[in-house]
């Protein structure tokens, strides 16, 4: 397995830490401001996401060719929703702990578990944890509409 040089494994430690902090300091202050939910969004898209979707969520992340199912082009979604960003569906698709069975399989990772495990690991209580999970989405899905095409 190859070593990310320094700098890069530096700023992507930064990139995670800060965006865990944002999403805290969101959930405790109530801020809701859309230039740092979509900050927020963006740097948890790099950090979760782009190794699949591409930085640019065109589909194409630096391990996108070993999936078995296509990772989409996330700029798309408003597009092939007849010019809705589909908001609810992107949502549940991201946290992943209620089963869609029209999604099929689960390939993708569970995030709504992951970012609850991140915010357990710093000593929340379970509704604090779950503010954090909820912000962390909306965030994404804020910065995701951003790039719709």
């Amino acid at each position: 397995m190859r070593k990310l040089p320094f700098s890069l494994a530096l700023t992507a430690t930064v990139l995670f830490f800060s965006a865990e902090a944002l999403a805290t300091e969101q959930v405790k202050s109530g801020a809701t401001g859309s230039g740092l939910m979509t900050e927020l969004g963006a740097a948890d898209f790099q950090t979760y996401c782009a190794a699949c979707h591409g930085v640019a969520a065109k589909g194409d992340g630096t391990v996108a060719e070993f999936l078995t199912i296509p990772a989409p082009d996330l700029t798309q979604l408003t597009k092939r929703n007849a010019g809705i960003f589909p908001r609810e569906r992107i949502a549940e698709v991201i946290d992943g702990r209620a089963e869609v069975k029209v999604h099929g399989a689960r390939d993708m990772p569970v995030w709504g578990d992951w970012f609850d495990t991140e915010a357990a690991n710093e000593g929340m209580g379970k509704d604090e944890r779950e503010a954090v999970v909820s912000a962390r989405i909306n965030a994404l899905l804020a910065w995701l509409e951003t790039i719709q095409e």
